[in-house]
């Protein structure tokens, strides 16, 4: 793969071609994520790997492992 900006670091577009829906997209998964992690009995197994993507100028997240404890 060449140098640059990777294909899924470009999923709402830029400049003209922006996705006019990317706010609500990025609040909706925002309310979903948080909704989700107030669950009683999940939680993060291991912290996400934090990296940097120097082509689109942002942070990306990997590795985010979650567990749900089944005890009652």
């Amino acid at each position: 793969m060449s140098e640059g900006a990777r294909s899924p670091a470009l999923s709402f577009g830029d400049g003209p071609h922006k996705c006019p829906g990317m706010h609500i997209a990025l609040l909706e998964t925002d309310v979903f994520l948080s909704s989700l992690f107030a669950l009683p009995g999940l939680r993060m197994a291991t912290p996400p790997t934090v990296g940097f993507i120097d082509g689109v100028g942002s942070y990306e997240l990997r590795h985010c492992i979650v567990e749900v404890d089944t005890a009652p």
